[in-house]
Formats: C-alpha cells, sequence, structure tokens
C-alpha cells in the first residue's frame, strides 16, 4: 500500500503538458503577464477618471438634495422656517441651522465640481417654511471640468428632482 499524502498528484503519473515535476512561472511568462496587466490597465484609466469625475458630480447634487430634505422634515418638524442660502462666486452653501461661520464647498466633493448658478426667483436662498413647502421655486446647477452638468429642480412643495447630462 502506498502512504502518499497531500503531495499535488495523488496518482504519481505525469500530468498532461508537463515535461517534468512542477515548476513555477519563467521569467517571459512573467513579463508577458504584467504586460498584458499594463496595457488593459492603460485602456481602462481614461474610462475610470470620467467615471470618478462624473461620480462626484453626482455626489455633490445628492448632498444638495439630502439637505434640503432634512430641512424640509426639520422644518415641519420643529414649525420653524430655515434657509437654504448659496454663494456662487465662492462656490459654497449653507442652511440656516449651520454655524454662523459655516460653509459647505461643493469642491469637497471634487476639485473641479463647482456651482454654475442659482435661481429662486432671481435671489440665491431659498426659504423653507413650517409646512414644509418652499417660498420659492427653483433650480440649481453645478458642473465639472469634463462639460457634465447636474440640475437640481425643487418644487414649491419642497421635492427636489435631480436631472444629469453627462459627459
Amino acid at each position: 500500500m502506498d502512504a502518499r499524502i497531500g503531495h499535488g498528484n495523488p496518482s504519481g503519473r505525469r500530468l498532461p503538458g508537463r515535461k517534468g515535476g512542477n515548476r513555477g512561472l519563467t521569467v517571459t511568462e512573467l513579463i508577458i503577464t504584467l504586460a498584458l496587466i499594463a496595457i488593459v490597465g492603460a485602456i481602462a484609466m481614461p474610462s475610470f477618471n470620467r467615471m470618478t469625475v462624473n461620480g462626484n458630480l453626482r455626489s455633490a447634487a445628492r448632498d444638495i438634495q439630502g439637505r434640503i430634505a432634512y430641512l424640509k422634515g426639520r422644518a415641519m418638524a420643529d414649525n420653524t422656517q430655515y434657509t437654504f442660502t448659496f454663494d456662487v462666486a465662492n462656490n459654497r452653501y449653507r442652511s440656516s441651522d449651520m454655524k454662523a461661520d459655516e460653509w459647505k464647498y461643493a469642491s469637497s466633493f471634487g476639485q473641479s465640481i463647482r456651482i454654475t448658478s442659482v435661481s429662486f426667483g432671481g435671489g440665491s436662498t431659498v426659504a423653507l417654511e413650517t409646512r414644509g413647502t418652499l417660498a420659492q421655486a427653483g433650480n440649481i446647477v453645478l458642473a465639472n471640468s469634463r462639460g457634465s452638468t447636474a440640475t437640481i429642480t425643487c418644487n414649491l412643495s419642497g421635492r427636489t428632482y435631480g436631472q444629469f447630462q453627462m459627459k
């Protein structure tokens, strides 16, 4: 009785396609494998960068939408009016429940993200009434370095809708 334990090929016969016992990778095989990985990586990198930049734009837009939804609920719960102010020139925004000197920057989601326009009845401040409604409907437009845009539409009921044009 043969008592071999755990040594690769239990039958002891040579494996097909193998000229000797166990062998590792040759240097040539390793270089070819690394070259293929480098080529695939070089092809995929631009797509990955585009996806990242556009993902940052989506994140910034969803952050603003989420903040407005949060303030809507808070206005109803606290029976208090809250405001949301945009400073387009400095690429930042804040809500009245934040500290006086506290601002959120659109560029914190990616260096190329910027607030391009805000229009709430000609102003850049929107008020959330105690019923959770907006005093004025309007739009917020964000853009990135690729030319992609995110338009956040806020209706009078306090609902927000995001529309994305990705490039």
